[in-house]
C-alpha cells in the first residue's frame, strides 16, 4: 500500500485523510470537489514531491456527516481546513491543491489566512459568483430542500452506481467514472450493509448564504500566495479572459487552459497536471528567500 490513512478529529467531526510521502517536511493538502472524495487524487498525488494529504471533506467519502439540525454552509469547509492543519501539526506555510468546490474552499482559506498558504493550485475551480438578486430564491429553495429525506441513497451494485454517475454526467470519461465510483459507494449500516452512496444527501440542498460578487471582490485582494488556475478546455469554467477578470484582485495569478480534458482534468491527465504543479512549486523555491522556504 502506497499510502497511510487515519481519521482526524476536527470540530466535533471525524475527517478521513490519505497521506503519501515522507511523514516530515513540506506538505500539500488536496481538497476534492462536490460529491467526490479523497480517492479522486489517487493518480495525481503519487506524482507530486513531498508529503501529500488528501482529505474527505465533511459529508463526503468516509468523513462524518454534519449532525442533526446542521447544514453544509460553505464557510464550514474553510473552518474545517483551518483546524485540520493545526490538528495534524503540518509545517506552515502549506501548499494547497483544490479541485472544483475544493478549489473554492482553498481560495477562500488563502484569503482568510494569507500567511499560512505558500502556493495554491485551482483545478478547474473558481468561486461561484452569485448576484444579490439571486439570494431570495436560494433562501426559499433552501427551505424546500431541508424537507428532503436524509437517508443514504441506495444503489443496486457498483455497476448501477457507475451507470447513474455517467447518466448524470454524460461527458465523464469511463476511466474517470470508475475511479470516482470506487470511493463513492459503500455499505449502509442502516440498511443491513446494502450498498449506497456515501455522501450526505443534504449536500445537494441549495445554500441560503452564497458568496456574492461583492463579497468575493473584497476577499480576494487578501490572497498573498501565488495562484495557479488550470482550466480544463472542456470543463465548467468560462474562458481565460473572463476568469482573469473575475479573479483580477488576486495579486499573483496565473491562468492556463489544459487542452482536450474535462472537469476532472487531474484524473484524465495526471502526469501533465503534476508536471505543471511541480514547475510552479519550483518557481516558488527559486524566488523565495531560504529562511522562508517550505
Amino acid at each position: 500500500m502506497d499510502f497511510r490513512e487515519r481519521d482526524v478529529s476536527v470540530r466535533g467531526l471525524s475527517l478521513r485523510v490519505r497521506e503519501r510521502g515522507p511523514r516530515e517536511g513540506p506538505a500539500c493538502v488536496l481538497l476534492h470537489g462536490w460529491l467526490d472524495h479523497r480517492g479522486s487524487f489517487d493518480l495525481l498525488a503519487p506524482l507530486l514531491p513531498g508529503r501529500t494529504i488528501a482529505v474527505d471533506q465533511r459529508g463526503h467519502g468516509d468523513s462524518s456527516w454534519s449532525g442533526a439540525g446542521a447544514f453544509y454552509h460553505f464557510v464550514e469547509y474553510v473552518g474545517d481546513l483551518d483546524v485540520l492543519l493545526r490538528e495534524m501539526q503540518l509545517p506552515l506555510p502549506i501548499r494547497l491543491i483544490g479541485h472544483s468546490m475544493g478549489g473554492a474552499v482553498s481560495l477562500l482559506y488563502a484569503a482568510a489566512r494569507p500567511d499560512l498558504v505558500a502556493h495554491l493550485t485551482l483545478l478547474d475551480a473558481a468561486p461561484m459568483r452569485i448576484g444579490p438578486a439571486e439570494v431570495p430564491d436560494r433562501m426559499r429553495g433552501w427551505l424546500e430542500d431541508l424537507g428532503s429525506p436524509r437517508a443514504r441513497r441506495p444503489v443496486a451494485s457498483v455497476d448501477d452506481a457507475l451507470h447513474r454517475m455517467r447518466r448524470g454526467n454524460p461527458d465523464l470519461p469511463p476511466a474517470v467514472a470508475h475511479l470516482l465510483v470506487q470511493g463513492a459507494v459503500g455499505p449502509d449500516p442502516a440498511r443491513g450493509g446494502a450498498l449506497a452512496w456515501k455522501w450526505d444527501p443534504l449536500l445537494r440542498a441549495r445554500s441560503p448564504h452564497p458568496y456574492t460578487q461583492e463579497v468575493l471582490q473584497a476577499l480576494l485582494p487578501s490572497v498573498r500566495a501565488p495562484v495557479l488556475l488550470l482550466r480544463a478546455e472542456r470543463g465548467r469554467l468560462p474562458d481565460e479572459q473572463k476568469l482573469r477578470g473575475w479573479l483580477s484582485p488576486v495579486p499573483a495569478l496565473s491562468v492556463e487552459t489544459v487542452p482536450g480534458v474535462g472537469h476532472h482534468l487531474h484524473i484524465e491527465r495526471p502526469e501533465l497536471i503534476a508536471d505543471r504543479i511541480r514547475r510552479a512549486w519550483d518557481g516558488i523555491r527559486r524566488d523565495t528567500p531560504p529562511a522562508a522556504r517550505l
